[in-house]
């Protein structure tokens, strides 16, 4: 399984073997000391269009650096423009893909895993895509969602909004209300946009269906609060004025 932060340590390992400076690995691969030093400390990866540049700098070999011999080997494939191949002759999985998509461009990450649907007729799950939604467009992450058909498995889906912007959750949100689940929204409520938070709890308020956006109370605009409130009150229903209450 690829670590970053064993990779880190060993980046760190060879520099000092070399006598170097993280300023003097950064100048010699052209790039920030910061960078070098988020590599160390394992906050992020070399780019794979790096690695080569990088093990000539430290004298040593990506096996050596990346220290797992199977997704050395596919980086040097993908190096080489050589990955398609490998992918299929080694049965390559979409969870060794995730676990090396940290040194892979989104654009890389993508065309792998498409490699591995088409040519080894693996299936993409819910939970493949939670793995790589760090490392891919969210474009793409929607056009997988589409075609799983998943939008009514909340614990996948919350999982996911941390990488989907406001106008994906918004067509989510859409399906869930078409199949009757506005309830299974307040799961997803901290990534909505205020404005779709607002707007659910006035249909709700229209279609006197309060009792399934209870959850939503805590992300409502002061105004949506304020007009919720007053209405309640006008309505005498204090029962629900009291959820809304520690809001206002």
């Amino acid at each position: 399984m690829f670590s970053t932060v064993e990779v880190g340590k060993k980046i760190a390992e060879f520099r000092k073997g070399k006598n170097m400076t993280q300023m003097e690995l950064a100048d010699g691969l052209g790039i920030s000391y910061q960078a070098v030093s988020n590599w160390e400390r394992g906050n992020s990866m070399p780019d794979i269009s790096k690695l080569p540049e990088l093990v000539s700098v430290l004298d040593c070999t990506i096996d050596e650096l990346l220290g797992n011999k199977k997704e050395s080997e596919l980086f040097q494939k993908i190096i080489d423009g050589k990955e398609k191949e490998y992918v299929k002759e080694q049965k390559v999985t979409i969870e060794e893909i995730a676990s090396a998509s940290p040194a892979l461009k989104p654009s890389q990450t993508e065309s792998l895993i498409e490699t591995i649907v088409t040519e080894n007729s693996d299936r993409v799950s819910l939970q493949d895509l939670v793995k790589i939604a760090p490392y891919v467009s969210e474009e793409y992450l929607m056009q997988w969602i589409g075609k799983l058909d998943v939008v009514t498995d909340l614990s996948g889906i919350t999982a996911l909004a941390p990488f989907l912007g406001s106008e994906s959750l918004d067509i989510i949100v859409q399906k869930l209300e078409h199949l009757g689940s506005l309830s299974k929204v307040t799961s997803l409520a901290p990534f909505l946009s205020s404005e779709t938070i607002d707007r659910l709890v006035d249909e709700a308020m229209e279609e006197d269906n309060l009792g399934e956006c209870t959850g939503l109370y805590p992300f409502l605009s002061n105004s949506s609060a304020k007009k919720l409130g007053d209405k309640l009150m006008k309505e005498g229903s204090m029962k629900e004025f009291i959820k809304l209450a520690p809001f206002l």
